[in-house]
């Protein structure tokens, strides 16, 4: 259970940590011994790109991203609650559209890179799983929104 609620985190920090476990070895051995490893660079920018998307996506787990609540404070009490479900419905809406659209650009994924020859579906299939989350994550926002306007206690987010 602790992995799956965790899932973005523990994958962004194994990505990272390659990334830069790969950009040291491949200073010190450039550096040192003249050699340079050939795929170190294309390895640590794909390590690099999956840890941002999915630093993205728990970061907005955590609703950690940087928001506008402007209108939100100046409403009454009593509006608050069903703006922020209607906020959260509308990122729902995004999250769902940004999802569908990175699984059609992962799916018209057919080129390789130049030295390791991976297919840059496993580059892009990031994108697709970072919005899939973020719209897991968006539904169990309205639940808790619901529940509040329900007036029943809230489903933990963590």
């Amino acid at each position: 259970m602790f992995f799956i609620r965790n899932i973005e985190e523990i994958l962004a920090s194994i990505a990272i940590m390659v990334t830069i476990i790969v950009v040291i070895a491949n200073v010190i051995l450039r550096y040192g011994f003249g050699f340079v490893v050939p795929w170190s660079e294309e390895l640590s920018v794909v390590c690099f790109i999956w840890s941002v998307y999915l630093g993205i996506s728990s970061a907005y787990k955590h609703k950690l991203h940087m928001g506008v609540d402007v209108i939100l404070t100046m409403l009454p009490e009593k509006a608050k609650a069903p703006f922020q479900l209607l906020i959260h419905t509308f990122l729902l809406i995004i999250n769902g559209i940004m999802c569908y659209l990175s699984y059609d650009y992962t799916m018209l994924s057919n080129k390789l890179t130049p030295v390791m020859g991976m297919s840059y579906f496993t580059i892009n299939g990031v994108l697709f799983i970072s919005f899939l989350l973020m719209a897991l994550h968006t539904v169990k926002f309205i639940r808790n929104d619901v529940n509040i306007l329900l007036k029943k206690p809230s489903v933990n987010e963590g």
